[in-house]
């Protein structure tokens, strides 16, 4: 990778892009443990997608302290939008994302880019943990260890979600690698038509095992709200993912599956029942049983799952929100 003139190879500029819309509440927290990061040389772009609250005024605050910080203001347009301008905005060789209701330890930006430059790799990619109202703690790492992928491998871990999500957070990408990728406008579930298609441009991927990036519940978090049609976004994009991965990597094609079926059990914990596209996820599991029972990537909990949902849906449904 080719490296600005004024960067030093080990001390490249790092763009850290935080759309932002309504989240005074939290904003501060999220600016604390990016502004007090161990590696210095950062580019702070907060992107204000039209919010109505004082989001303004705190990133206003900070910026008038940290020359680092560009503030972006643009009328509201959603997380993609807001996403894509800070790309365009960035300088930095590498890029991170951050979400603005979110926090990050405060040498997360340090150990992935130490990891990618002592491992010689493209992009690095932490574990995270996740954090409640009610004061309950996930932690998603443990089980899994710090180690190097090629690209093949590191989508099957993200596509079964061992120690990392499709989130286009807690990841440090080459900014070169956005060049012909933009997060989808107007779609929920954006990271999932992007992620991978950044992934399947390294030859190689660092995950640490590090829980570096704390993924915080709110009630105003979209897991939260009510069922809305844009939420079918996650089967149509799941599905050309999915798609895209088949025609390159073959090999992965139980667990492009099992990511199928996953995402069609996702909406059918939220959808009503009466709903016209329930019956259409129920057909699916029924017409693709074999994704699941005869899959040597299914878990049990994925066949209990399929199990269930097909005997009666109100029962997964109520299992569901008595296991959050």
């Amino acid at each position: 990778m080719k490296l600005k003139n004024k960067e030093s190879k080990t001390t490249p500029k790092i763009s850290v892009i935080i759309p932002m819309y309504n989240t005074s509440k939290y904003l501060q927290n999220c600016l604390y443990s990016v502004v007090n990061q161990t590696y210095k040389n950062l580019e702070i772009i907060l992107v204000n997608d039209g919010s109505t609250d004082n989001s303004k005024t705190i990133v206003k605050k900070y910026a008038e302290k940290d020359p680092r910080i560009k503030i972006i203001n643009q009328k509201n347009q959603g997380l993609s939008v807001a996403r894509n301008t800070g790309i365009e905005k960035s300088t930095g060789t590498y890029i991170t994302f951050v979400d603005s209701d979110d926090e990050i330890d405060l040498d997360m930006i340090e150990k992935m880019l130490t990891t990618i430059q002592a491992n010689k790799t493209d992009i690095a990619v932490c574990s995270f943990k996740e954090t409640y109202p009610n004061g309950k703690i996930t932690h998603f790492g443990q089980k899994y260890i710090t180690r190097n992928y090629n690209t093949e491998n590191a989508l099957k871990a993200m596509l079964k979600e061992q120690g990392f999500m499709v989130s286009a957070t807690m990841k440090l990408f080459p900014k070169e690698y956005f060049k012909n990728i933009e997060f989808p406008i107007g779609k929920l579930h954006e990271d999932v038509s992007t992620t991978y298609k950044l992934i399947m441009q390294a030859n190689s991927i660092s995950y640490l095992q590090d829980e570096l990036y704390t993924y915080c519940h709110h009630s105003n978090s979209i897991t939260s709200k009510k069922f809305d049609n844009r939420k079918l976004d996650l089967i149509t994009l799941t599905d050309e993912m999915c798609n895209d991965i088949d025609k390159k990597y073959p090999k992965l094609k139980n667990v492009t599956k099992e990511r199928r079926m996953r995402a069609r059990f996702s909406i059918l914990r939220q959808i009503p029942l009466g709903h016209q596209e329930s019956k259409n996820i129920l057909m699916y599991l029924k017409n693709h049983k074999s994704y699941i029972t005869k899959n040597p990537e299914a878990t049990l909990i994925d066949k209990l799952a399929l199990k269930i949902a097909l005997i009666n849906p109100r029962i997964f449904q109520f299992l569901y929100k008595l296991s959050k």
